[in-house]
């Protein structure tokens, strides 16, 4: 056995070397955490595993480990990759000049690969050439694990590319320099870093023979994907805390509420949503670079296929005029394809002048390939246990400006799979990917009794210690709760440990006469409810209303070709939306998913014949249309043809027919409807500055994670997460009424805020002389329109009560455009039946489906 490293510990060495290769904080604890371990009494044949996340920056790491080495006076070392795409790639990063080599060393290595030994053949056959002064470069042996394993047999050739041949040259007489591998076992100062060890861990045979066979002074392990039972690890950093620090994307689940199939047309719908996704990044990719001056980045979309076959199928595919149309846009890289120029065009993929756009492989760009600009993930025919796991989204996670831009399209990786995304969340190994396999998803309760009574004893004022019992005499009274210090929303640190502050003691009871809250409940500390930061300076004044009675004069109106071009105006071509949904990831908590804003995508499209008979056949079904061939023949002939010329766009699809269908329904009844003459009541307007300031939860209330079912809701409880909303935690009356509605604002383009009222709030219409109502929210769309918003059943359609406040709402709304209080803005007025929010996608379905009033041109 190898002795140990002459290694010592210098904390002003480690301290100027992660400064001079800018290393990220958990990368130079790391390094820290290494080193320690190495001026210690450590296992020279045991490997010192270091876990850290996908795409927190390991090679930075790797190098500056191997700079402190050279200073320390370690002249050899050996890299271990996972295969030739990993080892050419850290072979650029140890070479000057290249577009990959990471700088911080003033003497950097010289590379020796089984392809070439000229460096090691110079240094063997004389003294190392003073190119830097007095300074002298170490050896870094760069091998892939093929060629580090013994070969069946050493006789045999060792120029040609089986891998056999390739095994046989380090151990094969060289007449230059001698045996590559008889050197390295000579050595008493090798040290071998082992990168993506998990692939070589100790259940690899051949590899610890290897590595039994060098005999090092030390073996380091650099993944991301641990074994539990067998491997060393000396340090570790998960994937949710580089996520929650902001070294990497958040990933976000992309999927469409209907779901995708597994045949053939699926697949290429979750293409063309991948691929359309793609062209949303990249237009903020294109905006932010603009607007900081940087240089371009493309946008990529990386497809994982079942097989060799499948991925050439889906190149093809992608290759098309439908798709992408351009051989060059599209790299595929698997066994089947590894040429030279395959791997140039992989090197260059995150250079500004690159011509691909997705990459599509198997299995072979798992590990170690970092590329910086993966934006969409598309698995298919992967099972949910292959989705979220770090090696597939790790090619995402990557910053594509090397830092957060605060844009969410481009923090964010967005992953596409067609299972939903609770079958995802819930996948057998999801936890341990995100470093989370000792989430908690029950607290003790009896631990969380001791935490508080600890606590309470040690930190709040007038309170005495626990008795030997461990449990806390009766407090005393006036005691002010308060969030502990330092903890999080729960009461808790990231840890699971309580927090450090003053937790909050109320009344005459004693701790154990209390039932004792799982983590989370917030029973033992006020919530305060505060302004998002995003929209922190945002106010404006609701109009408040006292009503008085007018008679006015309003006419008959009859059906006219007008009519039928504004009915046709009103059918959206929006689009279908992807839903998406951000992972949230904490220790401690089970792993979940909020809402992000959702995309539009095309949707299914559809002949103008067949749209045009499904829309004749609509009309004739309804109960009050004479099933005549005279009114068969007039829809056939007019009405339907000018209702399909006044739309506001060209190309029929699933979605539009369906909006048609609507508003062609809503526009047949409208002309069967007796209007009556009704008395108006114009309101004078009264100005109230909103929104009002924070606010805190009763004791006992907390805020709650974002639900998905009417089952899991609960009135008045308050609910967090809300990004567009003035408050980022909110509470509704009702699940389809408000709750659902508030989903669709915060995830729509086409909203910009929105504010839920609340009855304190005294934001009020008067809709008669007498009677007033609360509406239940006020909203700003991307077109600088306030929307006053109201959310009803069903039953408000047919309800005049219901009605008298719409009509007072809109006649409001006009009146707005001559108040000086409101000059230079505009205001609608919408209501959103359950029915209508239910089925919209997005605000602009909301619009369509809703009829709303504006004052706006």
């Amino acid at each position: 056995m190898a002795k140990r490293l002459n290694l010592s510990f210098d904390s002003d060495m480690l301290e100027a070397i992660s400064s001079e290769f800018d290393l990220r904080a958990p990368n130079k604890d790391a390094l820290r955490k290494l080193v320690f371990t190495l001026d210690g009494d450590y296992e020279p044949d045991v490997q010192q595993v270091l876990n850290l996340a996908t795409g927190v920056g390991k090679t930075y790491l790797m190098t500056a480990f191997v700079e402190y080495l050279r200073r320390q006076g370690v002249g050899n070392v050996v890299i271990v990759t996972p295969g030739k795409t990993v080892q050419a790639k850290t072979v650029q990063n140890f070479t000057p000049g290249s577009s990959r080599f990471i700088t911080g060393s003033p003497v950097p290595p010289e590379v020796v690969t089984p392809q070439d030994y000229s460096a090691w053949i110079a240094r063997t056959n004389g003294a190392a050439m003073l190119s830097f002064g007095r300074e002298v470069p170490m050896l870094a042996f760069i091998f892939n694990i093929q060629q580090l394993i013994a070969p069946k047999d050493t006789e045999g050739d060792t120029h040609g590319g089986t891998q056999d041949a390739i095994r046989r040259k380090p151990r094969r007489f060289d007449e230059n320099a001698g045996v590559l591998f008889d050197y390295l076992k000579g050595l008493d100062d090798l040290v071998v870093i082992a990168d993506e060890s998990h692939l070589y861990g100790s259940s690899a045979v051949a590899f610890n023979a290897a590595l039994r066979e060098l005999d090092p002074a030390a073996a380091i392990g650099l993944t991301a994907s641990v074994d539990k039972k067998t491997d060393h690890v000396i340090f570790k950093y998960p994937l949710y805390q580089a996520i929650q620090e902001k070294y990497v994307k958040a990933p976000v689940l992309a999927f469409r509420k209907t779901g995708y199939g597994t045949d053939e047309a699926s697949e290429e719908q979750q293409l063309r949503d991948a691929l359309q996704l793609r062209a949303i990044k990249q237009a903020y990719y294109d905006s932010y670079s603009a607007s900081q001056n940087c240089a371009h980045v493309n946008a990529v979309a990386f497809v994982v296929c079942s097989d060799v076959d499948h991925a050439t199928q889906v190149a093809d595919l992608l290759r098309t005029p439908e798709y992408l149309g351009r051989d060059d846009a599209v790299l595929q890289v698997d066994s089947k394809h590894e040429d030279d120029l395959t791997q140039r065009r992989l090197d260059a993929l995150d250079e500004p002048d690159s011509p691909v756009l997705a990459v599509v492989s198997v299995n072979k760009l798992k590990e170690g390939w970092d590329v910086k600009n993966i934006a969409v993930v598309v698995t298919l025919r992967a099972m949910a246990s292959e989705v979220l796991t770090q090696q597939t989204m790790g090619r995402g996670l990557r910053l594509p400006f090397g830092k957060y831009t605060n844009v969410g399209q481009i923090d964010q990786l967005d992953i596409i799979a067609h299972q939903s995304f609770r079958e995802l969340l819930d996948a057998e190994n999801v936890l341990q990917q995100f470093g989370l396999e000792e989430a908690v998803q029950k607290s003790d309760h009896a631990k969380m009794a001791e935490a508080i009574s600890k606590a309470a004893a040690s930190e709040t004022p007038g309170n005495t210690r626990p008795t030997e019992g461990g449990q806390l005499p009766t407090p005393t009274l006036g005691v002010t709760p308060v969030r502990p210090v330092g903890s999080g929303a729960d009461g808790f640190g990231p840890d699971g440990a309580p927090g450090t502050g003053v937790l909050p003691v109320v009344g005459v009871r004693a701790i154990d006469d209390i039932s004792i809250p799982e983590r989370g409940e917030g029973a033992w500390e006020f919530v305060s409810v505060e302004r998002n930061e995003r929209f922190k300076d945002v106010s404006y004044q609701f109009p408040v209303t006292l009503m008085s009675v007018q008679q006015p004069s309003i006419d008959l109106s009859e059906i006219t070709d007008t009519d039928i071009e504004s009915a046709a105006r009103k059918v959206t071509s929006a689009g279908d939306v992807l839903l998406r949904k951000e992972i949230i990831a904490a220790l401690g908590k089970r792993l979940r998913a909020e809402d992000r804003e959702s995309a539009e995508v095309d949707s299914v499209h559809v002949d103008d014949a067949d749209a045009q008979h499904a829309l004749v056949k609509l009309v004739m079904n309804m109960p009050l249309v004479s099933k005549t061939e005279e009114n068969a023949r007039y829809m056939e002939s007019f009405m339907v043809p000018k209702f399909m010329q006044g739309v506001t766009f060209t190309g029929w699809t699933v979605k539009s027919l369906d909006s048609a269908h609507s508003e062609l329904s809503r526009l047949v009844q409208t002309y069967t409807a007796e209007r009556l003459r009704a008395t108006r009541e114009v309101p004078t307007i009264h100005p109230k500055a909103m929104p009002g300031g924070d606010y805190t939860l009763p004791l006992g209330k907390r805020v709650h994670d974002q639900i998905d079912s009417r089952d899991q809701f609960v009135r008045g409880r308050v609910y967090g997460g809300w990004f567009k909303s003035l408050f980022a935690e909110e509470s509704f009356d009702s699940y389809t009424g408000e709750y659902q509605l508030a989903r669709l604002l915060n995830t729509s383009p086409g909203i910009v805020w929105w504010h839920r009222l609340h009855p304190q709030d005294k934001a009020f219409v008067h809709y008669n002389a007498k009677d007033r109502y609360f509406p239940d929210f006020v909203a700003l769309d991307t077109n600088g329109v306030h929307w006053i918003i109201e959310g009803k059943d069903e039953r408000g359609r047919d309800d005049t009560k219901v009605q008298a406040k719409r009509q007072a709402a809109e006649a409001l709304v006009r009146r707005l455009a001559a108040e000086n209080a409101y000059a230079g803005q505009n205001w609608g007025y919408l209501i959103a039946y359950e029915q209508d929010t239910a089925r919209a996608d997005s605000w602009e379905d909301l619009k369509a489906f809703a009829q709303p009033v504006s004052n706006a041109l």
